[in-house]
């Protein structure tokens, strides 16, 4: 087919796309409205970045150990929504939108690495005079985790108390993503797909890895989507999706940091995996490979009909676990 002909035939499905999609406004949705309400911007290097502080509306927040949120992708820090009531009795939650992410700033020019997103994490901690805390991540936040935890080995500029892994890609070699989330990494077709595919096969593919009792509803992944494409760029998704090659390369340094800092002698870092085993990306089978990777490793499964997004699909049990694991912590330490 003729070079000519295929780019007027994108042109057409682009502006069709155009011409029959909704514009795109979060706000509108009164529950991404209230989240944003309660939440607070920070300069990093010239970029907005949103983030949720339980501080806003917990006047005793600043008293209550702080406990970091680090949201998946392609979601946003909205996704701790239904664990926050229960959380913030114990804990002052500080829960960022990544660069790239949710109501944060997304430049069509940016290295959205991990490094990236831990090194403004540890600016807005930072600026906040928060040098101790305890971690919960998700998804891609698990590796932003694992990159947190790496820093410990390298340096101690502050002191991370205790790690829960919800699921994710925490082994490249059991992560099975989807064949669209393969295209959409790569150059060029990740962009011509963010162009022409609507945004609800995007909301449907996201309903692929929740359990088939805990399917999304259609608002709830109008939602979604309204957040991740909100002032996105056209190479958005494709940029975004640099973190699947980064696992293989840092694979090493990640892993091993996971079994380093149970080791230190001062403050070592306790560490637990709460997950959905039925998710199809990194359910039970990366629990398996974690048990023989990591050394004493402490893992709790949640029913079997839960997916990829334990604290959206079953956070009643996730907060169980997550105290049962904090409980113990506070007895080991006393």
């Amino acid at each position: 087919m003729d070079v000519f002909l295929i780019a007027i035939i994108l042109i057409f499905i682009i502006l069709l796309k155009k011409l029959f999609t909704p514009a795109v406004n979060p706000y509108r949705y009164p529950k991404i409205r209230n989240w944003a309400q309660q939440g607070k911007y920070f300069n990093s290097n010239g970029y907005p970045i949103f983030y949720y502080d339980s501080a806003v509306r917990d006047k005793s927040a600043s008293r209550k150990p702080t406990l970091l949120l680090l949201h998946g992708y392609p979601t946003s820090s909205l996704d701790w929504l239904f664990m926050r009531d229960e959380l913030e009795q114990q804990f002052r939650i500080i829960a960022p939108d990544y660069i790239g992410y949710g109501l944060s700033a997304k430049p069509v020019s940016f290295s959205y690495t991990i490094s990236a997103q831990v090194d403004m994490i540890e600016q807005l901690l930072s600026s906040l005079g928060l040098y101790e805390f305890h971690i919960i991540a998700h998804d891609v936040g698990d590796t932003v985790a694992q990159e947190f935890l790496a820093r410990q080995c390298d340096r101690r500029q502050y002191i991370i108390q205790s790690t829960i892994f919800l699921n994710g890609g925490l082994f490249p070699e059991t992560h099975r993503p989807f064949f669209m989330m393969k295209m959409l990494k790569t150059p060029i077709v990740g962009v011509i797909l963010q162009f022409i595919i609507p945004r609800t096969l995007f909301g449907s593919a996201i309903n692929r890895v929740f359990g088939p009792s805990t399917q999304r509803s259609q608002q709830e992944l109008d939602e979604i989507t309204n957040l991740l494409f909100y002032n996105a760029p056209y190479n958005l998704l494709q940029q975004l999706q640099c973190y699947i090659n980064e696992r293989v390369r840092n694979r090493d340094r990640w892993v091993n940091a996971m079994n380093t800092v149970q080791t230190f002698k001062t403050n070592p870092i306790r560490i637990r995996l709460i997950n959905g085993p039925i998710d199809p990306i990194s359910g039970r089978h990366m629990v398996d490979r974690y048990r023989e990777v990591i050394a004493n490793p402490d893992t709790c499964l949640l029913n079997d009909n839960i997916g990829h997004y334990p604290n959206l699909e079953d956070p009643v049990n996730t907060l169980k676990y997550v105290f049962d694991f904090h409980n113990s912590i506070s007895t080991f330490n006393k």
